[in-house]
C-alpha cells in the first residue's frame, strides 16, 4: 500500500538531521502562522550540559552550505518541468544519500511516494539528467553508466564493460573480457582506464557540506547503575498551535473563507506535530534498543561492539527495517566514551571480529598498497586469513564496494 501524505511526512521527518528538521521546521513555520515553536525547558544545571558538550564535540563548520539535496531541489524548480514531474522529483530526493545514490530499493520509493510507474520514471530521470553527473543511481555501476552517456560515450567499449562485463571488469579479468568481444586485453585494459577517471561518488563534493556542526541527538547517561537514555532539546523541537489564532478563528466564526483558511492551517499543523511526535518516539525506541543490545560497548572501557544488525534493532522494537534504517541516518549519539553516529554502532560479526573492523583493516591494506601493484581482493583475502580473519573473496569485494574503494585494476597508478 502506497503511504498516506502523514506517513510520508513522518518518514521524511524521520530521516532528517537535525540540519534538515530545522530547514522542515522553518518552511512550515513560514508558510502557517498557526504554528509556533513551543519554548525549551528551562535547564536545571547552572551551565546547560548540552552547551559545554557539544563545544567539546564539535566539528569545524564548513566553509560550503549548500547540501548536494538543496543543490538538486534547486536544479529541480528550475527546470522546465510538469508540474507532476517537479513536485515528484522533489519528493524522490530525500531518498538519496550523501553519495547521489538511493538509499531504498526503487520499488519501496515508488510505492512509499505512491507514484505510478511512469511519473516515478520520468521524476528520476529528471534528477539522473542533473547535476553532479552521476546522481539518482542505484549503485556505482549505473552511476558510471550515466556518466559516460553525460559524456555522449553510448556506444564504446568502456560501455560495453559497465553494461554486460561488471564482474570481470571489478575482478580486473581483461583476459575474460578480450575473449568474450574478441579483442586485444590491452583494449580491454585501456577500457577499464577509461571508467576509472569518471567519479565513483557523485555526491562526495557536497558530503562534508551536510554534517557541518554536529551535536548529538541522543544522550546516554548512566544513573544509579542504569543506562539511561534521552533525546537532546536540539533533536525533538517542539512546536504548538497558536492560541491567538485559535481566538482569532472563534472570533471568525461566521466567516467562512477565514474559517475555512484556519481550519486548513490547524489541520497541516496538527499532523506536522504528531509527525515529529512519531518520529521522537520512533528515534528514541531505535536508541534504546541499540544501548540494550550494545550495552557492554556503553559500561566498560575499552569494549568493542558487538555484531548487530538492523535486522536485530527492528526485531527488538518492532519496527520495519527501512524505518530503523532511517532512523539511524545522519543521527549521532553521546556517551562517556564520545561522540558515535548511531550507523557506526552496527557490525556484522566473522569469527568474532565486526565487519567494521574488518573494513579498517581493508582500508587499511590499500591505503599503505604499491599504487603500480595494488592488491588484489585476492592478495587482502590472503593478508587478512594470514590474521586469522577468514572471510570470502566476494565479501571484501563488498565490503570495498561499501567504502566506495574501486578494484585494484582502476586503483593501479603508470
Amino acid at each position: 500500500m502506497a503511504a498516506t501524505p502523514a506517513m510520508q511526512m513522518m518518514l521524511h521527518a524521520l530521516q532528517a538531521n537535525q540540519t534538515e528538521l530545522e530547514e522542515i521546521i522553518n518552511k512550515a513555520l513560514a508558510a502557517n502562522p498557526a504554528l509556533e515553536k513551543a519554548e525549551p525547558a528551562p535547564s536545571k544545571d547552572p551551565v546547560d550540559y548540552r552547551a559545554t558538550q557539544h563545544r567539546d564535540f564539535a566539528m569545524q563548520s564548513i566553509s560550503s552550505t549548500q547540501t548536494l539535496a538543496e543543490f538538486l531541489e534547486e536544479q529541480i524548480r528550475q527546470n522546465d518541468l510538469s508540474p507532476k514531474v517537479k513536485q515528484a522529483a522533489l519528493q524522490i530526493i530525500p531518498y538519496l544519500n550523501e553519495h547521489g545514490f538511493f538509499a531504498e530499493p526503487l520499488s519501496i520509493v515508488q510505492q512509499e511516494l505512491g507514484l505510478d510507474e511512469k511519473l516515478f520514471q520520468q521524476a528520476r530521470r529528471a534528477i539522473c539528467d542533473a547535476d553532479p553527473a552521476g546522481v539518482g543511481a542505484v549503485d556505482i555501476r549505473e552511476s558510471l553508466i550515466l556518466q559516460l552517456k553525460r559524456l555522449g560515450e553510448h556506444k564504446g567499449l568502456p560501455m560495453q564493460l559497465l553494461k554486460n562485463h561488471w564482474d570481470a571488469l571489478i575482478r580486473h579479468r581483461y583476459a575474460d573480457i578480450a575473449d568474450a568481444l574478441d579483442i586485444d586485453e590491452e583494449a580491454a585494459e585501456l577500457a577499464a582506464r577509461r571508467i576509472a577517471r569518471l567519479n565513483p561518488d557523485p555526491g562526495s563534493g557536497f558530503s562534508q557540506a551536510e554534517l557541518n556542526v554536529i551535536s548529538p541527538d541522543i544522550l546516554v547517561e548512566e544513573d544509579a547503575g542504569e543506562l539511561k537514555v534521552s533525546l537532546t532539546q536540539e533533536a525533538s523541537p517542539q512546536l504548538v498551535l497558536s492560541a491567538e489564532y485559535r481566538e482569532m478563528m472563534a472570533e471568525h466564526a461566521d466567516k467562512a473563507e477565514v474559517r475555512q483558511f484556519l481550519s486548513k492551517c490547524f489541520r497541516e499543523g496538527r499532523e506536522l506535530i504528531r509527525a515529529l511526535s512519531d518520529r521522537n518516539t520512533t528515534l528514541l525506541s531505535v536508541a534504546e534498543a541499540i544501548v540494550r543490545i550494545q550495552h557492554h560497548f556503553f559500561r566498560v572501557k575499552n569494549a568493542v561492539l558487538i555484531p548487530m544488525r538492523l535486522e536485530d534493532v527492528a526485531g527488538a522494537t518492532g519496527l520495519h527495517v527501512s524505518t530503523v534504517s532511517r532512523a539511524v541516518r545522519g543521527k549521532y549519539l553521546q556517551c562517556r566514551r564520545g561522540v558515535f553516529e548511531l550507523k557506526a554502532l552496527f557490525t556484522t560479526g566473522i569469527n568474532d571480529v565486526s565487519a567494521d573492523a574488518i573494513k579498517q583493516k581493508i582500508r587499511a591494506l590499500i591505503a599503505a598498497e604499491d599504487a603500480e601493484q595494488p592488491l588484489s581482493d585476492a592478495e587482502i583475502e590472503a593478508q587478512l586469513s594470514a590474521e586469522g580473519i577468514n572471510i570470502a573473496r566476494r565479501t571484501i569485494a563488498k565490503y570495498r564496494d561499501a567504502m566506495k574503494i574501486l578494484p585494484a585494476s582502476l586503483r593501479k597508478h603508470h
